[in-house]
């Protein structure tokens, strides 16, 4: 269940049980028509959550790599003037696949320009044996990782729609080790939100101007618990309101609803907390 209309679907079920009052026989009343501002100004008062009635995607090349390669990544955006804020989003070791491109829109339902980034230059694996390769060929060429990643953010500030002062990254799994090093190597991004990814506790966070939430299973038999709460004890020392939380139940990858490790329970309340983040930080 996609978290959009999950929402969505539980307004309409809260309409259709309200109770229509008594009233004398053979005298009708008329509904109230809304306009559609009206309609999406309640929507947001029921959620809590800026929601927009219509988002425009596109397949957009916002790098060219060192072989003179166009890289295409998936754009999404709400409908309006804006400025909006802006997010990075990193994909799993799968690569960028329908999945993230639901991400995508998701994150622009909320109000957020939302550039689905590709790491793999097009390629998308199948199997965990392709998905090892070709994560493997990214770590081998950190360089053309972070000059990919670059120019995301600058695609991202050149959108007359987006706010350059109020850019983030997302990432899961191996790209959440991505959005991790965005923040720690001070890419631009005022927010790091990552989703089961791997970080390091010899690295230097004391000079990192980002803020971090971090998302792990406690279940995870690849990052484990105790490792998170010494990095969620790091980075408590340092300034700023970095998050990191850690979920009962769920394993790796909780969060990606075509894996058979989702827990929709987790994988909610992982959402909630990184829209309060996003809009408290960014």
């Amino acid at each position: 269940m996609k978290y959009f209309a999950f929402t969505v679907l539980a307004l309409i079920i809260a309409g259709c049980q309200v109770q229509a009052p008594d009233r004398p026989e053979g005298v009708t009343i008329e509904p109230a028509m809304l306009s559609e501002e009206e309609a999406t100004a309640r929507f947001n008062d029921f959620t809590g959550l800026p929601q927009f009635a219509e988002v425009s995607t596109e397949t957009v090349t916002y790098y060219t790599n060192v072989e003179g390669a166009a890289v295409e990544g998936y754009l999404a955006m709400p409908e309006g003037d804006g400025p909006f804020p802006a997010l990075v989003l990193i994909h799993e070791w799968w690569g960028l696949n329908d999945n993230i491109r639901d991400l995508a829109e998701q994150y622009a339902a909320a109000g957020y320009v939302a550039l689905a980034v590709d790491l793999y230059d097009g390629q998308t694996a199948a199997t965990p044996q392709e998905a090892g390769a070709l994560a493997g060929a990214v770590r081998e060429n950190t360089e053309g990782a972070f000059a990919n990643l670059d120019a995301a953010l600058a695609y991202l500030k050149e959108q007359p729609t987006v706010d350059n002062n109020r850019l983030g990254s997302v990432g899961w799994c191996f790209g959440g080790q991505w959005s991790y090093k965005m923040a720690k190597n001070n890419l631009g991004t005022k927010v790091s939100v990552m989703y089961y990814g791997r970080f390091s506790m010899e690295d230097d966070l004391s000079m990192m101007k980002a803020q971090i939430l971090g998302h792990f299973g406690e279940e995870d038999t690849g990052i484990l618990v105790d490792d998170v709460e010494q990095f969620k004890a790091k980075l408590n020392t340092l300034e700023g309101e970095h998050a990191v939380y850690i979920y009962p139940n769920a394993g790796h990858a909780f969060a990606n609803e075509d894996s058979d490790a989702y827990v929709e329970e987790a994988a909610e309340k992982a959402w909630e907390r990184t829209i309060d983040f996003l809009e408290t930080n960014l």
